[in-house]
């Protein structure tokens, strides 16, 4: 069958016009769909998102921590160095000697943080030990002043760069106080009580790690500023007598004859001391005892 070329055109047009709308129809039903389901989905998101942490916090804290040591360490900071030392001293006065030394600490704008003394017989020091806090910039200064105050017997010095652990535990102090503020801004959009307790407790967490990082800074800027140094002192010991193997002659034999002087004399002093008190009780007992003894006779004769 032969259909005209009007017709066959007519038709044409109205099969366009119709596919034409179908697909309108079809792209204003979806987007529509989307629009609800973005909108819908965001909506939820805004109420989920503060029941959890976002999933790069941890990362951007790392970044940020990583960068900010880079930065820092490349700006050339002073060296930090944790300096230590010992000096051991040996006086022939423990007790005078402790006073310069505390003396020293004093000129330099020092502290004495730990005492220690032990005593003789007589009450006098024998041994000493104090422990010195002292600026970092004076450190070298107190060890030659120290070793002046009597006859130094041993001196160490230690010094540790932590320049390094200074730069870094300051990064990560700023990034975790941007992550516990983060943090606190989602607990304050917490919408029911389960987010409230979510949160809470990666902020006790995150809160627990920054005071960990500031309780660390707080004791490298104490040991940077400050050095320690022990300071041990001694009584001087007696010197060194003569061997008696090695003393011979004249001498040898008078230096033993002396010390055998010495001892006899020392035990014949022993047994006086020994005797005195027996003596006087013989002597107050027997005394009288005797007196009456002689005048007895003499009373018999005259009565005789």
């Amino acid at each position: 069958m032969h259909t005209p070329p009007r017709r066959t055109s007519l038709v044409l047009a109205t099969i366009v016009a119709l596919v034409g709308l179908v697909g309108l129809t079809g792209l204003a039903g979806c987007s529509g769909s989307d629009d609800s389901g973005g909108s819908g989905g965001s909506g939820d998101a805004d109420a989920e998102a503060p029941a959890a942490v976002p999933a790069g916090d941890d990362a951007a804290d790392a970044a940020d921590a990583n960068g900010s040591a880079g930065s820092t360490g490349s700006a050339g900071s002073a060296p930090a160095v944790i300096s230590t030392g010992t000096v051991s001293l040996e006086a022939e006065d423990v007790a005078r000697a402790r006073l310069r030394v505390r003396a020293v600490a004093d000129a330099h704008q020092g502290t004495i943080g730990e005492q220690e003394t032990t005593t003789g017989e007589k009450g006098e020091l024998t041994t000493a030990r104090l422990v010195l806090r002292v600026p970092s910039d004076r450190f070298d200064d107190v060890v030659s002043a120290l070793e002046e105050v009597a006859t130094p017997t041993g001196t160490t010095t230690n010094g540790e760069d932590v320049t390094a652990e200074v730069v870094d535990v300051d990064a990560r102090i700023r990034a975790q106080r941007k992550s516990v503020a983060r943090i606190e801004a989602l607990l304050a959009r917490a919408a029911s009580i389960e987010q409230i307790v979510a949160i809470e407790a990666q902020l006790a967490s995150r809160q627990g790690d920054l005071d960990a990082l500031e309780s660390r800074q707080r004791w490298l800027a104490d040991q940077t500023s400050m050095s320690t140094v022990s300071v041990y002192i001694e009584r001087s010991s007696s010197r060194d007598e003569p061997d008696e193997d090695t003393a011979d002659g004249f001498l040898g034999g008078l230096a033993k004859g002396w010390d055998a002087f010495v001892d006899g004399l020392g035990t014949v002093l022993v047994v006086v001391g020994f005797l005195v008190p027996w003596l006087a009780l013989v002597a107050l007992i027997g005394v009288p005892a005797w007196l009456v003894a002689r005048r007895r006779p003499r009373g018999r004769a005259g009565a005789a």
